[in-house]
């Protein structure tokens, strides 16, 4: 009989000190920006959602507007900032996930907008900067 590779576990069951940094970063910055977000007065509805189309890493509401909420972090600016990611191409598929999230969930006569948070962490993961830029991305 073959022999069988076990599966590979789902990144979020691996101890947090095994897993790779890249994962370890984003996870940080996504923890402080719900924070972030819920100091603002937001109301979280939905992190992590995903769908055929991609995933948006935070949906919230400010008020009585649906705010999707991308989530950029970066240990250093070598790359440049990290809101400066969110390019051509992800606004497109951020649009695209928004619109999704907004029928599937009977939402689509809520206004809507989406917003970037750059965060800039050190060594440690702890935030250094927190950009929120309201209405990053227009056309929504």
């Amino acid at each position: 009989m073959p022999q069988r590779n076990p599966p590979t576990p789902d990144h979020r069951s691996v101890p947090s000190a095994h897993r790779p940094l890249r994962l370890r970063v984003g996870e940080a910055g996504e923890v402080a920006a719900l924070g972030y977000l819920r100091g603002q007065g937001f109301r979280i509805l939905a992190t992590d959602w995903r769908n055929r189309l991609g995933q948006i890493d935070i949906i919230a509401e400010d008020g009585d507007t649906l705010v999707v909420v991308e989530v950029k972090t970066r240990r250093g600016t070598g790359f440049g900032l990290p809101q400066e990611a969110v390019d051509s191409r992800k606004q497109r598929k951020l649009r695209a996930l928004a619109e999704t999230y907004r029928a599937g969930s009977g939402r689509m006569e809520q206004p809507c907008r989406i917003d970037v948070i750059g965060l800039l962490v050190d060594a440690d993961l702890k935030v250094r900067s927190c950009t929120h830029i309201r209405d990053a991305v227009s056309g929504i």
